[in-house]
């Protein structure tokens, strides 16, 4: 073994700690040797494998480039391991689109709206009785023309934005 820790069947020790958005961490073993590197794919345990920080356990290690990691983890007496409480946070990010059947932000498209076929309506009063483009309550602004034979784009006030000519 010659003192680093490795190999020499199963010992015992606490979780220093665990990452569990990450999948590894530590054990200090019981017998003062250095830590152990712990990776989730070899925690015993089912659904979400973690450890818990301090948790007991019980551990195979085998020295490696880095250090010594361990080959197989598990709770005492070669029971499951308790594991941590806490879960990683998703990374998804949702994104808000407006439902053009319902006009509503959220999670859903036109085809799965969960409002069903609705009439025609105004997404910003929601009337039935004009489209947004002709709401009385909506703030007006500025629309894009095209100014004179040139082409460029402008912001209707007669001043060219620049956009699409020399």
């Amino acid at each position: 073994m010659g003192g680093n820790g490795g190999g020499g069947g199963r010992k015992r020790g606490r979780c220093k700690w665990f990452n569990v958005a990450k999948g590894w961490g530590f054990v200090t073993p019981d017998d003062g040797t250095q830590d152990v590197f712990v990776h989730q794919s070899v925690v015993h345990k089912s659904g979400f494998r973690s450890l818990d920080d301090g948790e007991e356990v019980e551990f195979e290690c085998k020295p490696s480039d880095k250090g010594v990691e361990a080959t197989f983890v598990c709770g005492p007496s070669g029971t499951e391991c308790r594991g941590s409480s806490r879960r990683p946070l998703s990374r998804k990010k949702f994104r808000k689109i407006r439902c053009y059947n319902c006009g509503d932000f959220g999670n859903h498209i036109a085809a799965k709206c969960p409002h069903g076929p609705l009439p025609k309506r105004c997404h910003n009063c929601k009337s039935t009785e004009h489209l947004i483009a002709d709401c009385p309550i909506r703030t007006p602004e500025k629309p894009l023309v095209r100014n004179g034979n040139n082409g460029n784009i402008g912001l209707g006030d007669g001043h060219s934005s620049g956009i699409g000519g020399l």
